[in-house]
């Protein structure tokens, strides 16, 4: 103990000795652990917004849509609709029909993707209302030109939430007022509003889509009980009803939220851990720095050497003089690294609308790996030092 306590005071004198060659050496160690922590954590951030992202759309419900894929696809039908509806496990179904047109406000003109649907999209979609109201079965009934704008369709319009409530919009070529606007949902391939605006589906019909159009796609809710099942007991009712064998590929396509958020989840995942062993090379170098820097110790600490050699040190109270020489450096540098990782990850996550998740685990992997790196960095000048002749280091000049 003795003996380390002493090679840990040396170790700080020689660090106050040469304060610059000491920082130069450190900052390697600074910029590999900082690097580290930053980005696992940016990256688990990044990861965590997804899959809440996605599960704001509910595990309970997916859509179905006509197939992208399939070079036999039909487009769904009321007649699919009351099969899905009459399946096993279905709670619910909401359906919509989309066109795009340009929309209209004073003297600014934006394009968007215009969903007649009913009612309960709100409820099974999870929106949430930022101004007025969602429109109401009166309004579907009387097929009222009422309209809920969503969020990015409000900017492009130049209309704050508050401002909007019953302005007159102008919507490929129909009047309609807007009694709400949306809260920003995020973009989902299948999901965003943000860029659309929902009208009473019998709004549009006769006015900007046919009588009795073609279903754009079918938001199916689950029973509580049936979450696990329902999306295969859907699958097999459109199979059966649109008379497809074993062999044949589905002319409709069901998306889960669900299954999209964990293959997302999982890639982001992968490149968190790509960039993380990308910032771990400057660790690397970090470690070469310090055992270019044990070498020149060394050299510089010869006579030194021979003096404690003389007095009675053994070659393993020299090899750990020097080992704790390596490991204080790379230790300060991790630590100092460490706390400018927390900072560069509320930094730029910040700068990235995204909230850092710090994953313990990287961190005191960071760390390891720094000791590991001023371990190895000092094996051999250490082994170099303990093996200099007493006779030799006395005459050393």
């Amino acid at each position: 103990m003795t003996v380390f306590l002493e090679s840990l005071r040396l170790a700080f004198s020689s660090l106050r000795a040469n304060p610059l060659r000491a920082f130069l050496t450190i900052l390697g160690i600074v910029i590999g652990v900082a690097a580290v922590v930053a980005l696992t954590s940016i990256g688990g951030g990044s990861t965590r917004a997804v899959e809440n992202r996605f599960n704001a759309f509910g595990t309970d419900t997916i859509t179905v849509q006509t197939s992208r894929f399939s070079s036999n696809a039909t487009p769904i039908t009321q007649s699919d609709l009351k099969a899905i509806q009459q399946t096993p496990g279905v709670k619910t179904t909401v359906y919509t029909v989309d066109t795009n047109v340009n929309v209209t406000y004073g003297l600014t003109t934006a394009f968007a993707s215009v969903t007649g649907t009913f009612p309960k999209y709100k409820a099974i979609n999870h929106l949430t209302i930022k101004a007025g109201t969602f429109f109401t079965p009166f309004d579907v009934d009387h097929a009222l030109p009422v309209a809920v704008l969503g969020s990015t369709t409000a900017d492009d319009l130049g209309l704050s939430p508050l401002r909007a409530i019953g302005q007159i919009i102008n919507v490929g070529g129909v009047r309609f007022q807007v009694v709400g606007v949306l809260a920003s949902q995020g973009g989902l391939s299948f999901g965003s509003v943000d860029s659309a605006i929902l009208v009473p589906l019998t709004s549009i019909e006769g006015r900007l889509v046919g009588f009795h159009p073609d279903i754009s796609e079918v938001r199916v809710q689950a029973q509580p009980s049936s979450v696990n099942t329902f999306e295969t007991a859907v699958e097999t009712t459109l199979r059966e009803h649109h008379g497809l064998s074993s062999s044949d590929q589905n002319d409709f396509q069901i998306t889960n939220a669900s299954s999209i958020s964990s293959a997302v989840s999982s890639s982001s995942k992968t490149l968190t851990r790509m960039m993380a062993a990308i910032a771990a090379i400057s660790l690397i170098v970090g470690g070469i720095g310090v055992a270019n820097v044990m070498l020149v110790t060394v050299r510089e600490r010869t006579r030194e050497i021979g003096v404690r050699r003389a007095v009675g040190a053994t070659r393993r109270d020299i090899v750990v003089q020097f080992l704790v020489d390596a490991v204080v450096i790379s230790l300060i540098g991790g630590a100092i690294g460490l706390a400018l990782g927390f900072v560069a990850a509320y930094a730029g996550g910040s700068a990235l609308s995204v909230t850092p998740v710090f994953s313990w685990t990287a961190v005191v992997l960071a760390i390891v790996v720094a000791i590991a790196v001023g371990v190895l960095a000092g094996i051999g000048p250490a082994a170099q030092a303990s093996s200099v002749e007493p006779t030799n280091a006395l005459r050393y000049e």
